[in-house]
């Protein structure tokens, strides 16, 4: 035989040489399983914040119908106690069920008058005082003088 038939023999590869192919292209096929299961990971991701973005909007916008209606109902009851607490419609329910009212006369109106809020609390602190004390004579008419 000579060397170009010699040569062209089948090669012989040894058991360790194949497992060490297959053992990297078992860990090429796992690297690139990963990188996909991380692409599928972040595309799966990114359309379930989505989702959850406009069942979001969807809810906020359902509130703010929910808050305006709210408000409509409001402003038409502030309308309907203004009718309803006016001096005529006092006026006309009391010629309707006949209650016969009159004004009041001018000695039986009072006024009140409320002192000034520093007065108040200067004239409260000696009561704090003897709030823990057992009163005496001269401790209620400082009370009362206090609470004129």
């Amino acid at each position: 035989m000579n060397a170009y038939t010699r040569n062209q023999g089948t090669e012989v590869i040894s058991r360790d040489k194949m497992q060490d192919k297959r053992v990297k292209l078992a860990g090429f096929a796992a690297r690139i399983s990963g990188m996909i299961l991380l692409i599928f990971l972040a595309i799966a991701t990114q359309m379930h914040l989505r989702v959850e973005i406009e069942r979001m909007n969807k809810r906020a916008n359902e509130i703010r119908a929910e808050i305006s209606l709210l408000n409509v109902q409001c402003t038409n009851l502030r309308n309907r106690k203004e009718k309803l607490t006016s001096w005529q419609n006092i006026h006309n329910r009391i010629q309707h069920y006949k209650l016969g009212l009159r004004e009041a006369e001018h000695d039986q109106i009072a006024y009140i008058t409320l002192e000034a809020p520093r007065a108040v609390r200067k004239t409260l602190r000696p009561v704090q005082k003897t709030a823990g004390r057992r009163m005496t004579k001269r401790g209620r008419q400082e009370f009362a003088q206090a609470s004129r």
